[in-house]
């Protein structure tokens, strides 16, 4: 008896151990591409120079349109953007500066950043699990849901806070166009044993998408606070902030999943029944029902604004 116990726990250890290193090999393949192979997407120069000058607290309009103005194709684009019925501005807007002073600092940057993410992906005309319209429409709404929970809850707002929500999942695009054969193994996981799409990562792979996200946001050397949101947005050390931009996203990431096409009065109804939103949320939203009638505004701004910006 005591014999065949030992066998048993031998051939556990050795498959435990084979498991270990299949996934450390799996880790070391993911991470040595995203940091050495000269195909992956890069961000244009513009976008650096925009996130450093708009995160300065003393930097100002004219700062940023000395930036923007050496490229006419971008500047021509937020034009077009700062002039269409999405803004609904009620005269004409014909230079970088006025859209600059109409529609502020952090609006033109989230535009720039928009713009400079879309054109650094090619277009990917999809497979049958993949859509890539929907992704970016997640990806851009968590973004608007980000900054909104900033709003709404009235906490002091990350610099960082929309450029990490529109790069949140950045790591599952990795996944489809450089691994896809991983992505489907942890989608038909995820689809067998009803978990999410994180914890059939971890499993399968040893590393979320999160992580692998924020290895191509260090390779394009943003900033560390956007890499470690991106890291933590499903998995956070038990000290991290309970307002930190990570927990943010996080929540931005399930408030999408609760209210993208729901009603609002089942949106309203799930989170007053939703014991850890409302610990996490406090007395810091006026109402339930007033916060999901704002955040739903901007879900409906991220499709309008791709539809413009594509």
């Amino acid at each position: 008896m005591n014999n065949k116990t030992d066998s048993l726990n031998s051939s556990m250890s050795i498959s435990s151990a084979d498991e270990g290193l299949k996934k450390i090999a799996i880790i070391t393949e993911i991470r040595t591409k995203i940091q050495e192979v000269k195909d992956l997407p890069t961000l244009p120069s513009i976008a650096f120079e925009v996130l450093k000058v708009a995160g300065k607290p003393n930097s100002s309009t004219n700062d940023l349109a000395r930036v923007m103005e050496v490229d006419v194709a971008l500047t021509g684009k937020i034009l077009r953007t700062a002039n269409s019925a999405y803004y609904g501005v009620p005269r004409k807007i014909d230079s970088l500066r006025m859209a600059l002073v109409v529609m502020g600092m952090d609006e033109i940057s989230n535009l720039v950043t928009t713009a400079s993410i879309l054109k650094a992906f090619p277009d990917d005309s999809g497979s049958d699990d993949w859509d890539p319209k929907y992704f970016w429409f997640h990806s851009a709404a968590v973004a608007e849901l980000t900054v909104g929970l900033y709003d709404v809850l009235n906490l002091p707002k990350s610099t960082g806070a929309y450029v990490a929500g529109i790069l949140h999942d950045v790591g599952q695009l990795m996944l489809h166009q450089y691994f896809n054969k991983y992505r489907v193994a942890c989608t038909d996981y995820s689809k067998k044993e009803d978990v999410p799409s994180f914890r059939a990562e971890l499993e399968l792979l040893g590393v979320d998408h999160g992580h692998i996200g924020a290895w191509l946001i260090q390779r394009w050397n943003l900033p560390e606070e956007i890499s470690i949101a991106v890291a933590q947005h499903h998995i956070r050390p038990a000290d991290a902030p309970q307002y930190g931009l990570a927990t943010v996203i996080d929540f931005a990431d399930r408030l999408f999943h609760k209210m993208y096409n729901r009603a609002p009065e089942k949106v309203i109804e799930e989170l007053r029944e939703d014991k850890e939103w409302r610990e996490w949320v406090g007395s810091r939203a006026s109402t339930t029902a007033t916060l999901v009638q704002e955040l739903n505004g901007r879900i409906e701004r991220a499709t309008r604004l791709l539809d413009i910006m594509k």
